[in-house]
């Protein structure tokens, strides 16, 4: 092994979150992508080096004519000794050394003085919930990272939502050993809900200590209902908030409230000295006088360091104008420059709209002197320096912006795209929005599914742009919202051309096939087809395919469904591979054979998507294939493969709170244990389904009455009462009250129910 280049892999926050995910699992570098928001390019490239030092291993694996790479964890542990001739690193069983995942993410803490009786009340508290809160620059900060430095950290803004923070608590969970949360948001589910009771779940399960910064600044909504989800449930782990103002939380048992004030003066006159600065008694005593202890105000005066404070009007104003005026001309452009931004930077991205050789000295002087800050690989400045720091800027805040756009677009992940697309809003140049929806249809699909609010909330900023209101319809339908994204949909059609032009006439016939508006639906179709010969795109064809196999399966013309679902295989091909379309692919053509009875071919297919799926680390894609394989295995009376697959789905698809599919496995599970007479196993089955439709309320799980009814009239007990409230709960679904019965008759004689109940 090459010792230096190990230690600095596993010092990087991306490898060790690789590493992590590998632990639950074999990944393909694109899955690996889109879980941790980066460049495929680049994970690939980690990968390499992770396998060439030995710490994973990958393996080629042929799936429907193509070679896939999927990736997994080579060792559980790795052991750092220091010898006498130098570092040796070992894979060991019993050795374990941590590497602290979230160093990147905690606020760095420079000097810190005091604190000692609220460091001892901090980390000796019972409550599940903590707040700090007092005025801007008190310490709030450094405090929390100084008692809770293994926490998950997470600086809120107002442009926050909380479909971003959920991908990230999952992530952070699943480094802790608890994946669900990861699995449920992988497999597209949003339910608010279910999101709320898997972070509890998971705090809970692996103590975990989470930390909200600037919770002031929060204007989500859903972020609020789940701080007051936890408030009242938390347990074992812990929530921190940082405010400036005391949130109200109700009144629930479990809130540690701290109120932070300034330094105690002894503190206050040690902070000083060891920021060189000596002072009479009393001129101390004017000095604490006035800024009572408060923190930044005495770094600010030490850095100063002219003068004495007097009676003073605005002490911030005064301290930063003369901490201002003795800066270079280089620190003040630096300084303004930082404070067009609400958000910490990157080095990288201040060396590039800084533009000058001398960035790093010139970041390193303003940190020193304490006018910047350091919060893991970011900087930024605090919101009271920010505010005068801004009155000095002058110059092109437009170039700015679109120059700090264009690095961000450069990092090749959604959460940066967002950003991206924000600034260049306010940049003012809208043309390239263009553009930019274009990367995003292309390089970006799952961003409207994945962070849906977010990218809504920044989208309003441009609102009228015709490439900004075909996005914004296309949030709404992927909401269910269909007669808002019809709407604006038709607003803009005449005004889009190309890749978005075809993008939206394919959303329009998908809209209307799910409002069973098929002759709507086939006129949008015949367009989308015109538009993908004119561009002769793979991706624009792939989409005309897979409408207009949907399109033909539910106006019954099979053949033709089944003709235009091989067709989406043909195209799929010639598009960059990603396994979670062909799965989904696969399953169309499942679905087509077993509507035409065909469920051994309709079994192959679903086969094929279940390897492909396992392959690449799809859970969920691998959960849904065994449903639908449980249904065609029923239909080919091999009810015993039914109920094992459908039983390993349901068991996942409660796990991760995905309520609806958990229980159409369980229906299968139960008809199927009934046509194999394992009538009390049955009987649990169907009773797990009532018990999940008296959560829930999903109608097909009032079905488990009508199945407990048939088992009990096995068993040779009257099933009458049963029957009678199945009944009862599905009038008002009588479609799916005639598809129960049909299911069920293939292993009961359904005629007792129509004669008797």
């Amino acid at each position: 092994m090459d010792t230096v280049k190990m230690l600095r892999l596993i010092s990087n926050e991306t490898n060790l979150q690789i590493l992590s995910i590998l632990k639950s699992g074999s990944f393909n570098p694109r899955e690996l992508a889109r879980i941790l928001q980066k460049d495929e390019t680049d994970v690939s490239r980690r990968l390499r080096l992770l396998e060439r030092l030995g710490l994973v291993e990958g393996r080629w694996i042929r799936i429907r004519g193509r070679n896939v790479r999927v990736y997994s964890l080579k060792v559980s542990e790795l052991r750092i000794s220091f010898e006498p001739g130098g570092v040796v690193l070992q894979t060991a069983d019993r050795v374990r050394y941590e590497v602290p995942l979230l160093e990147g993410r905690l606020p760095r803490i420079g000097l810190f003085v005091g604190r000692r009786s609220e460091i001892s009340k901090l980390a000796s508290a019972g409550e599940s919930i903590i707040v700090i809160y007092g005025i801007a620059g008190i310490g709030k900060t450094s405090l929390a990272a100084k008692v809770f430095g293994d926490a998950f950290w997470y600086q809120l803004s107002e442009v926050d939502s909380f479909d971003y923070l959920a991908w990230q608590l999952g992530l952070f969970l699943n480094t802790r050993g608890y994946h669900l949360l990861l699995d449920y948001l992988r497999s597209g589910n949003r339910e608010e809900r279910a999101i709320f009771e898997l972070v509890l779940e998971g705090v809970e399960e692996t103590r975990a200590k989470i930390v909200f910064d600037d919770f002031h600044k929060c204007r989500d909504d859903v972020i609020m209902r789940l701080v007051s989800f936890l408030s009242s449930r938390l347990r074992s782990g812990k929530l921190v908030l940082l405010s400036r103002e005391r949130p109200n939380l109700g009144l629930w048992d479990g809130v540690l409230y701290l109120h932070l004030k300034g330094l105690e003066p002894g503190d206050a006159y040690e902070l000083l000295r060891s920021k060189g600065v000596e002072m009479e008694p009393e001129e101390f005593a004017r000095l604490y006088g006035v800024t009572r202890g408060h923190p930044l105000a005495l770094n600010l005066f030490a850095e100063a360091r002219k003068g004495t404070p007097g009676d003073v009007t605005n002490f911030f104003d005064m301290i930063f104008a003369e901490a201002y005026d003795s800066l270079t001309d280089d620190e003040r452009e630096m300084l303004s420059l930082m404070a067009l931004f609400n958000e910490p930077l990157e080095y990288e991205a201040i060396k590039r709209l800084y533009g000058k050789k001398n960035a790093f000295s010139v970041l390193y002087s303003l940190l020193r002197k304490g006018l910047v800050e350091r919060s893991g690989e970011s900087y930024f400045l605090h919101d009271l320096i920010r505010g005068l720091a801004m009155k000095g800027i002058h110059g092109d805040e437009g170039g700015y912006y679109l120059k700090y756009a264009e690095y961000l677009l450069s990092k090749n992940s959604p959460d940066d795209f967002i950003k991206a697309f924000r600034y260049t809003i306010r940049s003012g140049r809208l043309e390239r929005l263009k553009d930019l929806t274009e990367m995003r249809i292309r390089r970006f699909r799952h961003l409207i599914v994945d962070f849906p609010i977010a990218y809504l909330r920044v989208l309003s900023e441009a609102e009228g742009n015709p490439y900004v209101d075909s996005e914004i319809a296309e949030v709404h339908f992927q909401r269910g919202f269909f007669d808002r994204a019809e709407e604006l949909w038709l607003k803009v059609l005449d005004r889009l051309g190309g890749i978005h032009l075809a993008n939206v006439l394919s959303y329009l016939s998908d809209l209307y096939i799910e409002k069973n508006e098929f002759e709507k639906a086939n006129e949008y179709l015949r367009r989308t087809e015109a538009i993908a010969e004119s561009l002769n795109d793979p991706l624009v064809w792939l989409w005309y395919h897979m409408e207009r196999t949907k399109y033909e399966y539910y106006t019954g013309d099979l053949d033709e469904a089944l003709r235009s679902a091989m067709r989406e295989m043909e195209v799929s091909k010639l598009l960059p591979p990603d396994p979670e379309r062909e799965v989904k692919v696969l399953f169309h053509v499942g679905d087509v054979y077993c509507e035409m009875e065909e469920y051994q071919k309709g079994v192959e297919h679903y086969l094929q998507a279940l390897e492909l799926a396992l392959a690449n680390g799809l859970t969920f894609g691998a959960n849904m294939a065994r449903f639908e394989l449980s249904k065609a295995y029923y239909n080919l009376s091999a009810y015993g493969k039914a109920a094992e697959l459908a039983g390993e789905a349901s068991e996942y698809f409660i796990r991760i709170k995905n309520y609806r599919r958990a229980v159409d496995s369980l229906s299968y599970m139960t008809v199927s244990l009934i046509g194999l007479g394992e009538l009390e196993e049955a009987e649990q089955t169907a009773e797990k389904m009532i018990a999940l439709a008296q959560s829930t309320n999903y109608p097909l799980a009032w079905a488990g009455y009508i199945f407990l009814g048939a088992v009990k009239e096995l068993m040779g007990v009257d099933g009458g009462e049963y029957f009678r409230r199945g009944r009862e709960h599905l009038r008002k679904y009588e479609w799916l009250y005639d598809a129960v019965l049909h299911e069920l008759g293939r292993v009961f004689d359904v005629e007792v129910i129509h004669k008797d109940y």
